[in-house]
């Protein structure tokens, strides 16, 4: 541990004997290498380790000098540690794609926008083809034009409703000193999605009408 672990882990068990202190690093997770303490000494080749080590200090009384230990400890509700590994490791992934490193609202609002471009455009093309079809005297198709692109229409939306719940189910994993100021912008910019999609069903019931 650092000293500043020893610290954080001296605070702990100075208030409560029985505290332990949790040290992750996600590099190690991800490359299953625990990095040699000395500086020329061989990396240790790791199998299904878990990113993190429990510690406790052995003397409290002996303040920021102390000597620790590990822990042993069990994680259960998984079917083993190789599935335990695969799940976290695509979460790392997961988030680390998903979040840009700056400007967060304004990325996912340019995400949002997009897909608005791209749905209003979906509603469009729709009428003008069905216009374009009752003009050429081929009324008798519309039905099953109108079907296929209601059935487009929808697979869109259910794509995109998926994307913006994992952007709403990620987002609180952001740095806790962003949340107050960047969850808030970002919902505020997925919202857009939920209005222009809200009253989307009448729309295309009334498009179905015209024609």
């Amino acid at each position: 541990m650092s000293h500043i672990d020893i610290r954080t882990t001296l605070s702990y068990q100075q208030n409560n004997p029985l505290a332990i202190s949790l040290v992750f690093n996600p590099q190690r997770l991800i490359r299953q290498i625990e990095v040699a303490d000395k500086k020329g000494d061989p990396d240790k080749q790791l199998k299904n380790d878990p990113g993190f080590k429990i510690f406790r200090l052995d003397d409290v009384n002996s303040g920021t000098e102390a000597s620790y230990h590990t822990a042993d400890f069990k994680i259960e509700e998984y079917e083993s540690m190789e599935q335990l590994l695969r799940l976290t490791q695509k979460f790392i992934v997961d988030i680390t794609n998903l979040f840009p490193k700056e400007k967060v609202p304004q990325t996912y609002e340019k995400v949002v926008d997009e897909r608005i471009e791209q749905l209003n455009s979906l509603l469009l093309g729709t009428e003008e083809y069905l216009t374009t079809l009752t003009r050429r005297g081929e009324k008798h198709r519309i039905p099953e034009v109108l079907e296929n692109q209601n059935q487009e229409i929808n697979r869109f939306i259910e794509e995109t409703n998926k994307k913006i719940e994992f952007i709403r189910e990620f987002i609180g994993y952001l740095e806790f000193k962003e949340r107050d100021t960047i969850v808030p912008q970002v919902e505020k910019n997925l919202s857009k999605w939920d209005e222009t999609t809200k009253g989307l069903g009448k729309k295309l019931k009334d498009l179905s009408k015209k024609f």
